[in-house]
């Protein structure tokens, strides 16, 4: 049986009930699996019955004479972020956490915030997502498409967090969940089922670093039960002007900036230590330059893929370094967002 235990990435204190960080120390919680891996893919999370979303609708890869590719923009709302906020809300409906008609809110830049605008209106919650007074327009749109309110807040990503916090409603806040990041070993799970072999290189879009966790977790449990010989190498990649990951890896001060890959946000990970420890031993953060990474979109479109510039980043590493068809990219968020 497959089991999963969530602790504090710190001091290892067990979480008790629904706290975000630990009462111990104050740090974020991580979550770990233990036991058989499942083909059904449902039996590999214990923590709840059933998913509002069945767990088994797997998005293509695209194979193209000089890469791979996992679709992701073919999920619900476009975006990956649907692995996390099915995982997340399915746990917190099973625990009764959740009630009709409770007001609850949430900080994003966009994706996630449609998501979860999603999930709130499939159990009829009533949310709110604050979000910066500059993100994206059309993914405040589709937020507002789901029957959230949106709330523009003028400051930095951490001002945007503590109006969610301090708004007065149930802070659903995706980045502290594990369970939401939790969300996104599955995507681990259908590149193994789905390729004949490994990909020797994943590239991964990374701004929290809650789908580099994700999808490390979920080949740490594979290579548990002797299903891989070995992690792929997974390459973090971020805008230069937006690098908290990458700057605090290598000690450099830059404040973040805003970045036409407007998905990621360029803030230091919550997780940073733990993230960190697994990049240095199983990947690689690089960084790639706005002209890079408009290129690398352009490029993509004249082959048929149409995404948005925060999952073309990885495309332009691709090129820069000079990686070959043993890679897979991750190409999440349609194009359409950008327009």
């Amino acid at each position: 049986m497959v089991l999963t235990k969530v602790f504090c990435s710190k001091c290892g204190a067990t979480r008790e009930n629904f706290e975000l960080v630990c009462t111990t120390c104050g740090s974020p919680f991580i979550i770990k699996v233990s036991g058989p891996y499942e083909k059904n893919t449902v039996s590999n999370y214990d923590y709840f019955e059933t998913p509002l979303i069945p767990l088994n609708l797997k998005t293509p890869i695209l194979e193209t004479n000089n890469f791979k590719a996992k679709l992701e923009f073919y999920n619900p709302t476009l975006s990956y972020k649907d692995r996390g906020m099915n995982t997340l809300f399915s746990f917190l409906n099973f625990k009764k956490f959740l009630n009709e008609g409770d007001e609850v809110s949430e900080d994003s830049s966009g994706n996630a915030g449609a998501s979860f605008a999603m999930f709130s209106k499939m159990l009829g919650l009533k949310a709110t997502v604050f979000a910066s007074a500059s993100a994206n327009q059309n993914k405040m749109k589709q937020i507002e498409r789901y029957g959230s309110k949106t709330e523009r807040i003028n400051g930095t990503r951490k001002d945007v967090e503590n109006s969610a916090k301090n708004s007065g409603l149930k802070y659903l806040g995706h980045q502290y969940w594990p369970e939401f990041y939790d969300g996104f070993r599955v995507i681990a799970y259908e590149i193994y089922e789905q390729m004949e072999h490994m990909p020797d290189n994943i590239l991964i879009p990374f701004s929290t670093g809650t789908l580099y966790l994700g999808i490390f977790e979920g080949f740490s449990h594979l290579l548990q039960n002797g299903l891989i010989d070995s992690i792929p190498t997974l390459w973090a990649i971020q805008p230069e002007k937006a690098s908290g990951m990458y700057n605090k890896l290598n000690n450099i001060d830059r404040e973040p900036e805003p970045s036409i890959a407007d998905a990621l946000t360029g803030v230091v990970p919550l997780r940073y230590s733990h993230l960190s420890s697994i990049i240095k031993t199983y990947g690689r953060c690089e960084v790639i330059s706005e002209n890079e990474i408009i290129d690398a979109k352009q490029y993509l479109l004249t082959i048929g893929i149409d995404c948005e510039y925060s999952s073309a980043i990885t495309y332009a590493a691709l090129k820069k370094f000079n990686l070959g068809k043993g890679s897979l990219l991750i190409l999440t968020g349609h194009g359409i967002k950008n327009l």
